[in-house]
Protein backbone atom coordinates (compact mmCIF):
# COMPACT_ATOMS: atom_id res chain seq x y z
CA UNK A 1 0.00 0.00 0.00
CA UNK A 2 1.38 3.47 -0.94
CA UNK A 3 -0.40 6.19 0.66
CA UNK A 4 0.78 10.14 0.05
CA UNK A 5 0.64 12.81 2.82
CA UNK A 6 1.79 16.05 2.84
CA UNK A 7 4.33 15.47 0.66
CA UNK A 8 5.87 12.19 1.55
CA UNK A 9 5.32 9.02 0.92
CA UNK A 10 4.19 6.14 3.13
CA UNK A 11 4.66 2.78 2.19
CA UNK A 12 3.15 -0.76 3.93
CA UNK A 13 3.06 -4.10 3.68
CA UNK A 14 0.62 -6.82 4.58
CA UNK A 15 1.43 -7.23 7.90
CA UNK A 16 0.19 -3.34 8.83
CA UNK A 17 3.89 -2.11 9.27
CA UNK A 18 4.08 1.55 7.09
CA UNK A 19 7.94 3.46 6.44
CA UNK A 20 8.20 6.75 5.34
CA UNK A 21 10.88 8.16 3.04
CA UNK A 22 12.93 9.46 5.53
CA UNK A 23 14.01 5.60 6.88
CA UNK A 24 15.41 4.96 3.27
CA UNK A 25 15.77 8.44 1.54
CA UNK A 26 14.63 10.20 -1.09
CA UNK A 27 14.29 9.41 -4.47
CA UNK A 28 17.03 11.90 -4.92
CA UNK A 29 19.35 10.64 -2.67
CA UNK A 30 19.53 6.98 -3.89
CA UNK A 31 22.62 8.00 -6.39
CA UNK A 32 24.81 8.08 -3.14
CA UNK A 33 24.10 4.47 -2.24
CA UNK A 34 25.51 3.69 -5.92
CA UNK A 35 28.33 5.95 -5.29
CA UNK A 36 29.28 4.28 -1.79
CA UNK A 37 29.37 1.05 -3.50
CA UNK A 38 31.80 1.58 -5.84
CA UNK A 39 33.90 3.06 -3.09
CA UNK A 40 33.45 -0.50 -1.29
CA UNK A 41 34.18 -2.25 -4.05
CA UNK A 42 37.35 -0.28 -4.89
CA UNK A 43 38.58 -0.87 -1.10
CA UNK A 44 37.71 -4.45 -1.37
CA UNK A 45 39.86 -4.92 -4.43
CA UNK A 46 42.51 -2.93 -2.97
CA UNK A 47 42.78 -5.29 0.41
CA UNK A 48 42.59 -8.11 -2.53
CA UNK A 49 45.79 -6.83 -4.48
CA UNK A 50 47.63 -5.85 -1.38
CA UNK A 51 46.84 -9.63 0.57
CA UNK A 52 47.83 -11.65 -2.84
CA UNK A 53 51.45 -11.55 -2.77
CA UNK A 54 51.77 -12.26 0.88
CA UNK A 55 49.43 -15.77 0.03
CA UNK A 56 51.28 -16.63 -3.57
CA UNK A 57 54.94 -16.27 -2.30
CA UNK A 58 55.93 -19.17 -0.02
CA UNK A 59 57.15 -18.81 3.40
CA UNK A 60 60.40 -20.59 2.70
CA UNK A 61 61.43 -18.27 0.30
CA UNK A 62 60.72 -14.71 1.69
CA UNK A 63 63.65 -12.59 1.00
CA UNK A 64 65.34 -14.85 -1.19
CA UNK A 65 66.90 -13.17 -4.29
CA UNK A 66 65.23 -13.43 -7.83
CA UNK A 67 67.05 -15.36 -10.22
CA UNK A 68 68.50 -13.66 -13.09
CA UNK A 69 66.78 -13.86 -16.44
CA UNK A 70 70.02 -15.24 -18.53
CA UNK A 71 71.95 -17.43 -16.71
CA UNK A 72 76.00 -17.20 -16.57
CA UNK A 73 77.45 -17.90 -19.53
CA UNK A 74 80.08 -21.06 -19.53
CA UNK A 75 83.98 -21.06 -19.22
CA UNK A 76 85.01 -20.90 -22.67
CA UNK A 77 87.10 -23.99 -23.09
CA UNK A 78 91.16 -24.25 -24.15
CA UNK A 79 91.24 -26.12 -27.38
CA UNK A 80 94.33 -27.59 -29.00
CA UNK A 81 94.43 -27.10 -32.84
CA UNK A 82 90.61 -26.26 -32.25
CA UNK A 83 89.26 -29.44 -31.16
CA UNK A 84 91.20 -31.19 -28.65
CA UNK A 85 90.52 -30.27 -24.93
CA UNK A 86 93.62 -29.01 -23.17
CA UNK A 87 92.92 -30.30 -19.75
CA UNK A 88 92.26 -33.77 -21.36
CA UNK A 89 95.04 -33.97 -23.47
CA UNK A 90 97.71 -33.32 -20.80
CA UNK A 91 95.91 -35.98 -18.18
CA UNK A 92 95.79 -38.86 -20.68
CA UNK A 93 99.26 -38.44 -21.94
CA UNK A 94 100.91 -38.00 -18.83
CA UNK A 95 98.94 -41.10 -17.72
CA UNK A 96 100.07 -42.79 -20.87
CA UNK A 97 103.70 -41.86 -20.01
CA UNK A 98 103.48 -42.72 -16.85
CA UNK A 99 102.26 -46.14 -17.79
CA UNK A 100 104.56 -46.41 -20.47
CA UNK A 101 107.66 -46.12 -18.22
CA UNK A 102 106.66 -48.98 -15.69
CA UNK A 103 105.75 -51.28 -18.23
CA UNK A 104 109.09 -50.37 -20.27
CA UNK A 105 110.63 -51.14 -16.81
CA UNK A 106 109.67 -54.13 -15.82
CA UNK A 107 110.15 -56.02 -19.87
CA UNK A 108 113.49 -54.45 -19.78
CA UNK A 109 114.27 -55.29 -16.44
CA UNK A 110 113.10 -59.09 -17.32
CA UNK A 111 115.60 -59.61 -20.16
CA UNK A 112 118.57 -57.82 -18.53
CA UNK A 113 117.82 -60.53 -16.12
CA UNK A 114 117.65 -63.24 -19.18
CA UNK A 115 120.84 -62.23 -20.79
CA UNK A 116 122.34 -62.23 -17.56
CA UNK A 117 121.79 -65.93 -17.15
CA UNK A 118 123.72 -66.78 -20.21
CA UNK A 119 127.23 -67.84 -20.24
CA UNK A 120 129.96 -64.43 -19.71
CA UNK A 121 127.18 -62.07 -19.42
CA UNK A 122 126.41 -60.81 -16.23
CA UNK A 123 123.16 -58.82 -15.83
CA UNK A 124 123.63 -55.05 -15.24
CA UNK A 125 120.49 -54.68 -12.47
CA UNK A 126 117.81 -52.07 -11.94
CA UNK A 127 119.63 -49.13 -13.41
CA UNK A 128 119.59 -49.73 -17.10
CA UNK A 129 115.57 -50.70 -16.84
CA UNK A 130 115.02 -47.27 -14.81
CA UNK A 131 116.48 -45.13 -17.71
CA UNK A 132 114.94 -47.18 -20.47
CA UNK A 133 111.49 -47.02 -19.27
CA UNK A 134 112.27 -43.03 -18.41
CA UNK A 135 113.42 -42.37 -22.22
CA UNK A 136 110.62 -44.54 -23.29
CA UNK A 137 107.46 -42.75 -21.58
CA UNK A 138 109.22 -38.95 -22.55
CA UNK A 139 110.33 -39.96 -25.77
CA UNK A 140 107.42 -41.95 -27.05
CA UNK A 141 104.53 -39.27 -25.71
CA UNK A 142 106.45 -36.38 -27.54
CA UNK A 143 106.60 -38.31 -30.85
CA UNK A 144 102.84 -39.34 -30.51
CA UNK A 145 102.43 -34.74 -30.23
CA UNK A 146 103.57 -34.98 -33.70
CA UNK A 147 99.86 -36.67 -34.73
CA UNK A 148 98.40 -32.88 -33.87
CA UNK A 149 99.40 -31.33 -36.80
CA UNK A 150 98.05 -34.36 -39.03
CA UNK A 151 94.75 -34.97 -37.23
CA UNK A 152 92.19 -33.49 -39.73
CA UNK A 153 94.17 -34.11 -42.44
CA UNK A 154 92.94 -37.45 -43.58
CA UNK A 155 96.03 -38.84 -43.64
CA UNK A 156 95.84 -39.88 -39.62
CA UNK A 157 96.30 -43.74 -39.94
CA UNK A 158 99.30 -42.88 -42.25
CA UNK A 159 100.91 -41.62 -38.82
CA UNK A 160 101.04 -45.01 -37.31
CA UNK A 161 102.55 -46.67 -40.57
CA UNK A 162 105.20 -43.73 -40.36
CA UNK A 163 105.49 -44.88 -36.91
CA UNK A 164 105.76 -48.62 -36.97
CA UNK A 165 108.81 -48.07 -40.41
CA UNK A 166 110.26 -45.99 -38.48
CA UNK A 167 110.12 -48.71 -35.65
CA UNK A 168 111.67 -51.03 -37.79
CA UNK A 169 114.69 -49.19 -39.35
CA UNK A 170 115.78 -48.73 -35.95
CA UNK A 171 115.74 -52.07 -35.11
CA UNK A 172 117.58 -53.46 -38.10
CA UNK A 173 120.58 -50.77 -37.61
CA UNK A 174 120.77 -51.44 -33.73
CA UNK A 175 120.56 -55.61 -34.63
CA UNK A 176 123.35 -54.80 -37.34
CA UNK A 177 125.41 -52.07 -36.06
CA UNK A 178 125.26 -53.05 -32.28
CA UNK A 179 126.70 -56.57 -32.34
CA UNK A 180 124.17 -58.69 -32.08
CA UNK A 181 124.90 -60.90 -35.07
CA UNK A 182 128.63 -60.93 -33.46
CA UNK A 183 127.45 -62.41 -30.19
CA UNK A 184 126.72 -59.50 -28.11
CA UNK A 185 123.07 -60.53 -26.43
CA UNK A 186 123.15 -57.38 -24.32
CA UNK A 187 121.39 -56.10 -27.54
CA UNK A 188 118.91 -57.41 -26.55
CA UNK A 189 117.99 -54.99 -23.68
CA UNK A 190 118.41 -52.10 -26.03
CA UNK A 191 115.78 -53.62 -28.80
CA UNK A 192 113.47 -53.42 -25.64
CA UNK A 193 113.39 -50.34 -25.09
CA UNK A 194 113.18 -49.44 -28.48
CA UNK A 195 110.36 -51.45 -28.69
CA UNK A 196 108.43 -49.80 -26.17
CA UNK A 197 109.42 -46.42 -27.02
CA UNK A 198 107.73 -47.42 -30.66
CA UNK A 199 104.51 -48.76 -28.76
CA UNK A 200 104.22 -45.78 -26.83
CA UNK A 201 104.12 -42.94 -29.68
CA UNK A 202 102.12 -45.86 -31.70
CA UNK A 203 99.23 -45.43 -28.88
CA UNK A 204 99.72 -41.86 -28.51
CA UNK A 205 97.10 -40.74 -31.18
CA UNK A 206 94.21 -42.46 -29.81
CA UNK A 207 94.83 -41.10 -26.10
CA UNK A 208 94.79 -37.42 -27.94
CA UNK A 209 91.76 -38.42 -30.22
CA UNK A 210 89.85 -38.86 -26.62
CA UNK A 211 89.72 -36.02 -25.75
CA UNK A 212 88.52 -34.43 -28.90
CA UNK A 213 85.35 -32.03 -28.06
CA UNK A 214 83.83 -33.36 -31.36
CA UNK A 215 83.29 -36.52 -30.15
CA UNK A 216 85.59 -37.52 -33.00
CA UNK A 217 86.44 -40.95 -32.36
CA UNK A 218 89.63 -42.88 -33.99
Amino acid sequence: MNDYQGGRSTYGNSSGDYYRDEDYGRSGDYGDYGSRDSRGQQGYQSYQQGYQPEYAAPAGNAGAPTPSATPPAAPKQSLIAGRFDTKKVIVNLVMLGLLSAVVTFALVYVVDLLVGLLPGMVSLGMGPAVMSGVIAGVLGVVAGLLYIPVAGTGNEHLFGVAVIALAVVAIVVWVVLGGLLNGDWRTLVTLTGIICTAATAYATPSRIESADVRGYAR
